[in-house]
This record gives structure tokens, sequence and C-alpha cells, in this order.
């Protein structure tokens, strides 16, 4: 049976991860690791790899900068996805350009928190402890031309103890990797991509008075976002709260979609939540403020 979605696997080290990746995707018959890239001969990743009956390929720094001589090899495999699990050189800007949005990295820490050069494994353990952190992580996060900046995928946090060593915080975040990275990297290439987060906020200064509303779309799993903002002269916070969730609804196109809205506004959770809204309706908004927005909300939201 031909497999429809395609991983290779970029490692400089012992290959932990890079061994769960293919374990984990092994009995599954859509998705085939079609094998290990290392700059490092003497990686472990490259024994474990072979043990699980997948290929591997060493290169050197001019080959991977050489846009003739890697970059052909990985375009003839055409992957869906390019997974760095504990590669160390930076990827160069001609194989990220020709796989945009496909390649990910896992960090060892809560990004933006130490990332950048020179900051993986116990660097970053260490530099975490000695900033007596109470809470370290993982990110998964796309890989774009600069260290550790690409957007965020993902991220699982585990509390620091007071007596935690490097090597105990080691420990805990492998555990993280372990859990959570396939499963992640199997959402990329196996979902829908329709879920959207939207992220609202809006206030008015003296409530009521001049004030405005923003707010963030993002696909889940995805570099795709949208922002809007808009300011009013006369108004307040509940019309700001709710013109904020009704503005993001109405940017979606109207494919279906699973929208999660993210507001600190009880006004607008609550009655959405707890099904005031439609008890109201019923009722004709009958001595209901804003109800001219709630009408445009149920438009969009049904």
């Amino acid at each position: 049976m031909v497999k429809h979605h395609k991983i290779l696997i970029f490692a400089s080290g012992s290959g932990t991860n890079a061994e769960q990746i293919i374990r984990h995707f092994s009995p599954n018959p859509s998705v085939e690791v079609l094998g290990v890239y290392s700059n490092n001969p003497s990686a472990a990743v490259l024994e474990r790899a072979k043990q699980l009956g997948v290929s591997t390929r060493v290169f050197n720094r001019e080959q991977l900068n050489n846009s003739e001589d890697l970059l052909k090899d990985l375009q003839a495999q055409s992957p869906d996805l390019i997974v760095l699990a504990g590669f160390l050189w930076k990827v160069p800007p001609h194989i990220i350009d020709a796989f945009p949005n496909k390649i990910i990295n896992i960090h060892p820490s809560l990004l933006p928190k130490y990332g950048g050069k020179g900051m993986y494994g116990n660097h970053v353990y260490q530099a975490v402890i000695n900033a007596k952190e109470t809470e370290s992580g993982i990110s998964i996060h796309y890989v774009n031309n600069q260290y550790d900046q690409g957007a965020i995928i993902f991220q699982a946090k585990t509390p620091i103890d007071p007596d935690d060593s490097p090597k105990s915080l080691a420990q805990k975040i492998h555990k993280l990797e372990y859990k959570h990275f396939s499963k992640e990297i199997e959402k990329l290439l196996l979902s829908t991509g329709k879920q959207v987060n939207l992220y609202t906020d809006g206030a008015a200064s003296g409530n009521p008075g001049p004030g405005g509303y923003g707010l963030i779309l993002e696909w889940e799993g995805t570099p795709h976002k949208k922002t809007h903002s808009q300011g009013f002269i006369h108004t307040t916070n509940n019309r700001m709260e709710l013109r904020a969730v009704i503005k993001g609804l109405q940017m979606l196109k109207k494919s279906p979609l699973d929208v999660v809205v993210y507001t600190d506004s009880k006004y607008v959770s609550e009655a959405v939540d707890k099904k005031w809204v439609f008890g109201w309706e019923k009722k004709g908004f009958k001595n209901k403020k804003n109800a001219d927005l709630w009408i445009e909300f149920l438009e969009v939201f049904r």
C-alpha cells in the first residue's frame, strides 16, 4: 500500500526522539518515515534507524550548504514534513525556502526563553537552573532563518523543584518530548487544518468613553494568522468585547471550521456558554442592552 504522508528526520545525536517518531508511525499505513539524515557519522541515531529498517544518510556542512547537493536529494523524496529531532546545525535558507512551513523543530525550553545560537541540550538546562526558573518545558515550532524564532506550534510545561539539577530537568524535558512530539507531528500531517483559535479583547476608557477592540485569528498547526483592531469615539467595555468576537467570526470563510474563542469577558462567555443569549432572543431581547450586537452575533455564530 502506498503511504500518503512522508517524513524525513534530521538528528545529530543519540536519536531517542527519532526512534520514538519511527516507532509511533510504524503501524500507521498513512505515514512513512523515509529516512534519517545526520551531520554526525558517529551519531547513535544512525544505528537506531537501521535497526528499525529506516534508511540513513550522513552529510557534511559543504553538502548541506550546497544547493546542488543535499537539497536535490530532499526534493526528490518530496517529504510532507522535515523534522529536526536534536539536529544541531542551522538549516540554510535555500532549504527553508524550498520547504515552506514544512520544517519543524523541537526545543527544550519554553520559547522565546532560552533559545538562540548555542542554546541546546545541557546548555539550556543549566541556564534554566541558574536562573532559578519555577517551570520549563518544550516548544515545537516551525523553522525559519533565525535560531528558534519560527512560529510556535505547541508547548508543554513541567514544574521545576528547588532541588532539581540540569540532569533531573533534562529527564523531565525528555518525558515531555516522548509524550508529545510524535502526537503533534501526527496532528500536522493528518489534521484537516480546520481549527481556528480566536483571541479577543476590548475596553472603553471611562466606560462609557473612547474605546476599541483587537483580535487575533490563528489557524492551529500552521503559521497562518490574521489580526484586526478598531477604535470608537464613544462606547462601553461590553460592546467592545462583543464586537471583537463578532468581527473575528465575520473574518472567517464560511467553509466548515472548528472555532475556539478566547475572551476574558464574562459578559460574552457566560451569555453563550450558559445559553442566556438564546433565551434573550426568544423574548426579543426585551430590556437587554446591546441587542443590536447580540442579533449580529447570532447571525455569524450560527
